[in-house]
């Protein structure tokens, strides 16, 4: 079996190599520290799964993920992430991803959900089941961003850390007037006026970098 582990920490990476070579002596681990290296390496192999952290250096993971379903569509990745799984898992699991593990999770807990995503099912921790069951949509209580788009929540995001649009269509690899529409967009969906706005909400829900 080929794994390949997309994180640009290196702690992180050997946990999980040691974590992977204990569970399965004899597969070959792969590793890719940036999106720019994961693009190169995905389509060289069938991958038996692959773990994606949502935090890299040069792309968000989300947006990524959307190019791991093109270069190699049989694999299943699993999410292993510091983000939050209240606020990610079901955006994960929307993507495409086969499930969400946090990085804190206990080591049992991380050995089992990548037997799962392994044998075919998807991981879905009981609080984020309880989250899918009780909030299908941005109805009943949810909050106004659990309706955005991946792509509209990292543009968000990025708002919020206080980079120009430039800086976002830069990041993005998208151009500056898309960004504009993105802006318009959650101005709108989120029901805000200015761009301080935008910031002040990424911030008050803990959405920010």
């Amino acid at each position: 079996m080929d794994f390949l582990l997309i994180d640009d920490h290196p702690i992180i990476r050997e946990s999980l190599r040691l974590t992977l070579g204990a569970l399965f002596p004899r597969a070959e681990i792969s590793e890719a520290a940036s999106a720019r290296e994961a693009m190169r390496v995905l389509p060289t192999r069938p991958w038996a799964i692959i773990l994606l952290d949502l935090d890299l250096p040069d792309r968000s993971g989300l947006d990524l993920l959307h190019d791991v379903q093109s270069l190699a569509p049989a694999a299943p990745v699993l999410v292993f992430s510091g983000r939050s799984e209240a606020e990610f898992g079901r955006r994960v699991l929307a993507a495409g991803a086969q499930g969400f593990v946090s990085k804190l999770s206990p080591p049992e807990e991380i050995h089992s959900a990548i037997r799962r995503v392994l044998s075919g099912r998807k991981h879905i921790s009981p609080d984020l089941a309880e989250n899918l069951i009780g909030q299908p949509s941005s109805a009943n209580g949810a909050p106004p961003h659990a309706a955005l788009s991946a792509r509209e929540m990292e543009v968000l995001r990025l708002y919020a850390t206080g980079a120009p649009p430039a800086d976002i269509a830069q990041r993005l690899r998208i151009s500056a007037k898309t960004v504009s529409t993105y802006r318009t967009r959650l101005l709108d969906k989120l029901a805000l006026t200015t761009t301080a706005d935008l910031i002040r909400y990424a911030l008050q829900h803990r959405l920010a970098d």
